[in-house]
């Protein structure tokens, strides 16, 4: 499961973005961190919303960052990012976001199992607001767990 590579490290809590760039950046530079991908990947995730709008922002306040790997991910990971001022996106009904949830996946077949997984966190309708209220990446280590945890 992705989120059995979800630790720590991946994670960032009440971090301060400049725009949707940025807040991406951040996500970017946690999977890089972790070897997962390559700076590359991040400037993917970055120009697919330029090209195809802010696809990627899901519910109100969250964005799942990613783009299809072109030989610049070498493993699937997940990364959080929670913002201490959530960043408008574009998106006419679920601006701002303030929760990014980063995947990356080296093929198509692990990308659409990691983005099936992860909606089961939307299977609680406070997601968000629980995610924004952590305090620690500890916290949102708890937090992620209690969404897929049967």
């Amino acid at each position: 499961m992705l989120m059995d590579e979800l630790t720590s490290d991946l994670v960032l809590c009440r971090a301060h973005a400049d725009g949707w760039q940025d807040a991406i950046r951040l996500a970017g530079s946690l999977l890089e961190g972790a070897g997962a991908c390559d700076p590359s990947y991040t400037a993917s995730m970055i120009a697919s919303v330029e090209k195809f709008g802010p696809y990627m922002v899901l519910e109100e306040g969250i964005a799942m960052p990613h783009a299809q790997a072109a030989g610049n991910v070498s493993r699937p990971a997940i990364c959080v990012v929670t913002l201490a001022d959530p960043v408008p996106f574009g998106h006419e009904e679920f601006d701002p976001v303030g929760v990014l949830i980063g995947i990356c996946a080296p093929d198509p077949t692990a990308h659409l199992a990691g983005l099936t997984e992860l909606s089961q966190m939307f299977d609680d309708e406070d997601a968000v607001a629980k995610l924004m209220g952590c305090e620690s990446s500890e916290e949102i280590l708890t937090v992620m767990g209690s969404f897929f945890s049967s």
